[in-house]
């Protein structure tokens, strides 16, 4: 019998934004990056972030060896040139005004944006946009990013792991859940298009609210959660402090660079600290052990893909309706992957030049 497995190299997810770099290391100095065990070279040309499939299609060269040349990336092995498009401009060995052939162009990615202090690609026409994250823009949050760190531990174990409540109590007990805590209060599902979201209210230890110290407010105090899935692996949270008043935010975004290898970029907000010094960064460490918690267990894991058939002989109950909602929503992604890649399909998805991106990835997402 076959599963249905997601795992860090499964080509729907081509059809996603991921992040693939902080916007700060992204200069004038090509840099080679990784997803979907594809490489890809970024770099910041007339001021703008762009990336390209890294290769050049003379002989295969990474470009992430060469240099930026003007407003040109230039290959560092026999000096080809290409602008901002992936157009070649300029082939030395040819001299000036030479032909170029049509095909001497770089792979583009469908889109490239910047956002939230973080560099998104997306292979192919995403299925979900960009979360809108306004509070980021938000005079009243504090912002702050979390440490960028690599594991093992596959892409979708992570998103699976984020849309779970009922391991607080077990696994985040030194941080902020609360051992007898065991019963999850969630909310229904709302599933909207390429998204699904739901809402909870658990007891919470706020040790980032100031009033505790002073024994003003209690540590454990309620709080409710609304955790938002879409088809892809950027996660939002938000949570809300009944005796503050305050909100704080996570966008969660976990990248598939290559078969054993993602990418954790995590960015926070909050409202409630009255802007006092140091302590939006105590938040952010706070929240690297709390990474730390859960990669305590999931780096232990055999197996670093999640199973969206339900076929492995994983039991689930009402406590993981929103993990469960999740793996049903990249089921349907991968569903319409296959559906626009069927020789039937008109598929205008791709950028120009994209084949190279998937005749590159190993298709795994089915094991018997």
């Amino acid at each position: 019998m076959e599963r249905t497995v997601l795992t860090n190299t499964t080509p729907a997810l081509r059809r996603a934004w991921h992040c693939v770099a902080e916007s700060d290391s992204v200069t004038d100095t090509p840099a080679r990056v990784w997803l979907l065990d594809v490489p890809w070279v970024v770099v910041r040309i007339g001021g703008i972030a762009r990336a390209f499939v890294d290769r050049c299609p003379h002989r295969s060269a990474p470009l992430s060896i060469g240099t930026l040349v003007g407003d040109e990336l230039q290959c560092a092995y026999h000096g080809w040139r290409y602008d901002d498009t992936g157009t070649c401009t300029a082939i030395p060995a040819l001299g000036d005004g030479a032909h170029i052939p049509s095909r001497a162009c770089l792979t583009t990615p469908f889109a490239v944006e910047e956002r939230f202090g973080l560099v998104f690609i997306a292979p192919l026409k995403p299925l979900s946009p960009l979360p809108r994250a306004d509070f980021l823009g938000d005079d009243t949050f504090e912002v702050a990013r979390c440490t960028t760190t690599r594991t093992h531990v596959g892409a979708a174990q992570l998103i699976d792991n984020f849309m779970d409540a009922a391991h607080f109590p077990y696994v985040h007990t030194a941080t902020f859940g609360v051992a007898d805590a065991t019963t999850v209060e969630s909310g229904e599902v709302v599933a909207d298009g390429w998204q699904v979201s739901s809402t909870f209210s658990a007891p919470y230890r706020n040790h980032d609210d100031p009033l505790v110290d002073g024994g003003a407010h209690p540590l454990v105090q309620p709080h409710t959660v609304r955790k938002v899935g879409r088809a892809d692996f950027i996660t939002e949270l938000e949570l809300s402090f009944e005796l503050t008043g305050g909100s704080f935010r996570i966008l969660y975004a976990v990248t598939p660079e290559r078969a054993d290898t993602t990418c954790v970029y995590k960015v926070i907000a909050r409202n409630d600290l009255r802007h006092a010094p140091g302590r939006i960064e105590k938040v952010a460490a706070d929240e690297d052990a709390i990474l730390a918690e859960d990669l305590l267990v999931l780096e232990r894991y055999d197996d670093a893909s999640v199973d969206l058939s339900n076929r492995s002989g994983e039991i689930s109950t009402r406590a993981d309706r929103l993990s469960v909602a999740w793996r049903h929503l990249m089921m349907r992604a991968l569903e319409a992957d296959a559906e626009s890649r069927a020789p039937s399909s008109t598929n205008t998805d791709r950028p120009n030049v994209g084949d190279s991106v998937s005749t590159s990835v190993r298709r795994t997402e089915t094991v018997a």
